[in-house]
């Protein structure tokens, strides 16, 4: 999960003045104030489709580049994608009475791109944390679990729920992460190990960031094994193109001393230096590439690669 600013991308017209978006409020306000006895529940029965939108899925995809606003998983290609309330719009789990965030089933601001499996109340296998992939082998086979979001919305112990209809929401002190009102690194990290990469989220920050970073990987489901294991595999990509620019590194510099240079002037291989220094220059683009926010698990990628500017400095400064 990365950090997406929201402005960047304008409000879809159909959830502006006159548009669909305020015209449905008006008929869910109007459903809600039913007499109790009206059959059905009034609760359940209410269809919404204004946030379904065309264009607000065009935003949305524009917004976050085919990506899942949670696991950053490439959805445009391949997949059916979600349009998310991040406040769930008709029911909340942790509240049976509270009958869900209707009046802001329309909002630009409550609206996100999800994949299935992020969204979803699914049956996952969940990868427990570990450092090693030796360890990770050597447990016995997990169990399946519920994971997924649908109608969760749990708050802090000292979180106050808004009610009906109002727009405050700064009492509720939620426990999941939304990347488009804070920085998701704040509360998530990666555990790295350079012998057996692992793609594997961890809590991070102090105390009250980590709670809200465990309820967000367990919410999500942001350990699944087939996403663990995608992210694994980049990280083995990242780890080899990391080698690669360190070998291309200590060749470059130990083939542009004085000595070096005078001992292959005239000779075919005196071009070889500017040569590997291309081949360098080349690697590092495409490590820096997949950090880019329009590729897939690119906080992974943005992560590893400012652990790796300290090893590469230490590499080339040793003597």
């Amino acid at each position: 999960m990365r950090r997406v600013d929201r402005t960047t991308v304008g409000v879809p017209k159909s959830l502006l003045e006159g548009g669909a978006g305020p015209k449905e409020l008006t008929k869910v306000r109007e459903h809600r104030l039913l007499p109790p006895a009206t059959p059905p529940a009034k609760e359940k029965s209410f269809t919404y489709k204004a946030y379904k939108g065309d264009d607000v899925r065009a935003a949305l995809e524009t917004l976050f580049h085919g990506k899942c606003a949670y696991c950053e998983t490439l959805y445009a290609s391949s997949a059916p994608v979600d349009v998310e309330h991040y406040r769930p719009k008709g029911a909340v789990a942790e509240d049976e009475a509270h009958g869900g965030y209707w009046w802001i089933a329309m909002d630009w601001e409550n609206l996100l791109p999800s994949c299935i499996d992020c969204n979803r109340k699914r049956g996952q296998i969940l990868i427990t944390p570990s450092t090693s992939l030796a360890v990770l082998a050597a447990t016995a086979k997990p169990a399946v679990t519920q994971a997924g979001k649908k109608d969760s919305f749990p708050l802090s112990a000292t979180g106050i729920r808004s009610m009906a209809e109002e727009t405050d929401f700064s009492a509720e002190q939620p426990l999941l992460l939304n990347p488009c009102s804070e920085d998701p690194a704040a509360s998530l990290a990666y555990s790295f190990d350079p012998g057996h990469p692992a793609g594997l989220m961890i809590p991070a920050g102090d105390l009250v960031s980590q709670e809200r970073g465990a309820v967000s990987i367990q919410v999500y489901g942001l350990n699944r094994q087939k996403l663990v294991e995608d992210r694994t595999r980049l990280l083995r990509r990242l780890e080899f193109l990391g080698d690669q620019v360190i070998e291309l590194a200590e060749a470059v510099e130990a083939l542009s001393t004085p000595a070096a240079k005078l001992a292959l002037q005239g000779t075919p291989a005196a071009g070889v230096a500017s040569k590997l220094q291309l081949l360098l220059d080349r690697t590092i683009a495409e490590m820096k590439s997949l950090a880019a926010e329009t590729m897939p698990y690119s906080s992974l990628s943005e992560a590893w690669l400012e652990i790796f500017k300290t090893r590469i400095r230490a590499t080339l400064t040793d003597p």
